[in-house]
């Protein structure tokens, strides 16, 4: 009887721990870009500050010779918890994902020039654009 005790509070444990990697999986990472987002962002007038303020932190800035500055920001949406279920998880939609990419481009005054959003499943897309061009005459 104590082996069966054993056995029993071993599974409990394993229960309980994927439980709460599916949960805790789902609470760091919920789908931040979103089209509503994506479409309050205006070439020449949204700022570096207003888009963290929408989007988080970027996952990566670079600043290049011209003083131009790229954000990213790159989302996945974990998979759903059916599949963390042995054998059959992929076959009951668990391995459906979205990844997700907003790029943009700043001028040297810190104002959106360009860009893009992009989503495995097709659910962003940037509207159409009209890209203010910066031009630099020698004195």
């Amino acid at each position: 009887m104590q082996n069966g005790n054993a056995i029993m509070k071993t599974k409990l444990l394993a229960t309980a721990l994927l439980i709460s990697t599916c949960v805790t999986s789902w609470a760091w990472f919920s789908p931040s870009i979103t089209q509503r987002k994506v479409n309050q962002i205006r070439i020449g007038q949204t700022t570096e500050i207003q888009l963290v303020h929408l989007f988080g932190a970027p996952t990566t800035r670079m600043v290049d010779v011209r003083h131009q500055v790229e954000l990213q920001w790159f989302r996945s949406r974990p998979m759903s918890p059916a599949g963390y279920l042995p054998l059959i998880g992929s076959f009951v939609g668990g391995l459906n994902i979205e990844a997700q990419e907003l790029y943009v481009l700043l001028s040297s005054n810190g104002t959106v020039l360009r860009f893009t959003a992009y989503s495995s499943t097709g659910s962003l897309r940037a509207p159409a654009q009209t890209v203010i061009r910066q031009t630099s005459y020698a004195k």
